[in-house]
């Protein structure tokens, strides 16, 4: 088994969950992790026993990498990862990507211009339980789509973590990911719906309304109720399903019969870098690719240039 050789840039809480799983799966080395805060870098570094840098640039010129995750502050996603995709190093970037839409197109360009192998963080992809529901509806069991309605939710806005990010680009690109992969139609947004409640300069209410094909989708996200909620339902000519992601649990309605699925649980970030680390030692492409990350973020980035603040 030919040895995968990683690093983390950014050492915060995803960051080190990127480490810790890493480190669970064969045939991997972390060899390095980065923070511009060295004294975290160091912390994680000695914790898994990776070499601790402060500096990105003098991480990528010292170590021989094969896979660079990269879990840093939002507004800093896109830079980061064009200084590693320069160094010609595979990457694996969390969402949202870019915080705007040029610099999302500039490193879109720097992908394509360096052939590097890129997959974007759409996390709920490998949720288990979204794979068993995507698994049903591709087996035509219930009939055609006819709406997906998400809702994801929490109290948890990120202005105290200074993300200069809205709820949208944070909560719901999740939905829209998700939608997207288990209609494989290209999304058309119709509507976008926005409110400030708590008077952040970005938004912390956000519903989309949008078209796949003869499908309709909509997305619910805020970051004002006092609970979780993680869910998606899809109705069909013949029957519907729903899924908990938190739960990883399947719901199948169907005429008069209605069961609950418990596929096996398993994080779904260890899917997620399995599903990396494969990819980049096999040489091959991924079907969740920039490609598919440059669909995504038009769609966000054209829905909320529609949006209509709600007072």
């Amino acid at each position: 088994m030919k040895l995968v050789r990683v690093g983390v840039v950014g050492c915060g809480w995803f960051g080190e969950a990127h480490a810790r799983v890493y480190r669970e799966i064969a045939g991997v080395e972390l060899r390095c992790v980065a923070d511009i805060e060295i004294q975290r870098a160091k912390r994680l570094g000695a914790m898994y026993g990776a070499t601790a840098y402060k500096s990105v640039e003098d991480m990528l010129t010292k170590e021989n990498l094969d896979l660079v995750s990269i879990a840093v502050t939002p507004q800093y996603l896109a830079k980061t990862a064009m200084e590693v995709i320069e160094h010609n190093v595979n990457t694996l970037l969390e969402k949202p990507l870019a915080t705007s839409e040029l610099d999302w197109r500039d490193l879109f360009s720097i992908i394509k211009r360096k052939d590097v192998i890129f997959i974007p963080g759409f996390i709920e992809l490998f949720n288990p339980g979204y794979r068993l529901m995507k698994k049903i509806l591709d087996s035509g069991e219930l009939g055609d789509l006819l709406t997906l309605s998400s809702k994801r939710i929490g109290r948890f806005p990120k202005r105290s973590l200074k993300w200069e990010v809205g709820v949208t680009l944070d909560l719901g690109l999740h939905e829209l990911y998700a939608q997207t992969y288990l209609v494989n139609e290209k999304p058309r947004p119709i509507s976008c719906f926005t409110s400030y409640m708590l008077g952040n300069e970005n938004e912390d209410i956000s519903i989309l309304i949008l078209k796949y094909g003869n499908a309709v989708g909509i997305i619910e996200s805020n970051w004002l109720t006092p609970i979780g909620v993680r869910n998606i339902r899809v109705t069909a000519s013949d029957g519907s399903i729903w899924l908990n992601y938190i739960t990883q649990e399947v719901g199948v309605e169907k005429g008069e019969e209605s069961r609950i699925k418990r596929p096996r649980w398993r994080e779904p970030l260890l899917v997620e870098l399995e599903y990396a680390v494969e990819h980049v030692r096999s040489g091959s492409k991924p079907k969740i690719n920039e490609d598919f990350a440059n669909i995504i973020m038009n769609t966000l980035f054209e829905a909320l240039k529609m949006a209509k603040r709600i007072p």
